[in-house]
């Protein structure tokens, strides 16, 4: 696992509403998440809160894919390093952030998405 101040170090491309994520979590498939940022060592979603007791720390996110047209398809071995969100004040939220940690992806995925930040403009 990497260190989590290396991974706050690391390259970091806001998103927008077009970089979504699918995986499939304690039996449940998600599709078309939202992703707000990515670098090469993970990503942060979006979920429904109601589903946010799902989403424990350690939890493991199978078969991950990234749904960009410019991102590498490969499934991306994946955990939820933390959750943000639940309530503000009195008021739920409608959506809750989730941490997740890339553990391993296949070769051509890891270079295709370190080729994607090499890119002159990360959009």
């Amino acid at each position: 696992m990497t260190n989590p101040q290396d991974r706050r170090l690391a390259r970091r491309a806001i998103l927008g509403a077009d970089h979504v994520i699918s995986f499939r979590l304690k039996g449940r498939d998600y599709h078309e998440v939202r992703i707000t940022n990515l670098s090469p060592g993970g990503c942060f979603a979006l979920v429904p809160a109601g589903d946010a007791g799902r989403f424990s720390r350690g939890a493991t996110l199978e078969g991950l894919v990234l749904g960009h047209l410019d991102l590498p398809k490969g499934p991306i071995s994946a955990v939820v390093s933390y959750v943000l969100g639940g309530h503000t004040g009195e008021e739920p939220l409608d959506l809750v952030g989730i941490g997740i940690q890339f553990l391993a992806m296949a070769p051509p995925e890891q270079a295709g998405l370190e080729a994607w930040f090499e890119r002159p403009t990360v959009s």
